[in-house]
């Protein structure tokens, strides 16, 4: 099952609208979800990790992510319509998906529960800030 679904379109698109812009083809939606999705996985790809973020189905969702998933997709939808049609609206609620996403690529915004990546290769780093210091100066007398 996919991470974004139709019905979860529900509460931000009216079913008639969405059917209307799509022209009745769930592959329209389908498609702009993936690309949200990627568009997602490359902003918290090395802090999060995204197969278990993006593999989640039902309320096993971070509703953050998705609520931020469905704001690009819908985006993109709206944009395959007709983009010089676009709402500020939905335009301000895009970049503030973008925005969102952004700030948690920086460490800014931390959404609770998502989990973080195992490192195996400690060559990599996971995307955090890197910590400085070292040990209590000793002295040596000889």
């Amino acid at each position: 099952m996919p991470f974004i679904t139709k019905t979860d379109f529900d509460a931000s698109v009216h079913e008639d609208i969405l059917n209307a812009l799509t022209k009745n083809n769930d592959d329209v939606i389908t498609e702009n979800a993936n690309r949200a999705i990627a568009e997602m996985r490359a902003y918290l790809n090395g802090r999060y990790n995204n197969d278990a973020i993006f593999s989640a189905e039902g309320i096993e969702r971070n509703s953050f992510i998705l609520r931020i998933g469905l704001c690009i997709a819908k985006y993109y939808i709206f944009l395959t319509h007709n983009p010089r049609k676009i709402t500020q609206s939905l335009k301000e609620e895009y970049d503030k998906a973008i925005e969102d996403l952004e700030k948690i690529q920086k460490g800014k915004l931390n959404p609770e529960g998502l989990p973080i990546p195992i490192v195996t290769d400690t060559t990599q780093s996971n995307g955090f800030p890197m910590q400085w210091g070292s040990l209590t100066q000793t002295t040596d007398n000889w």
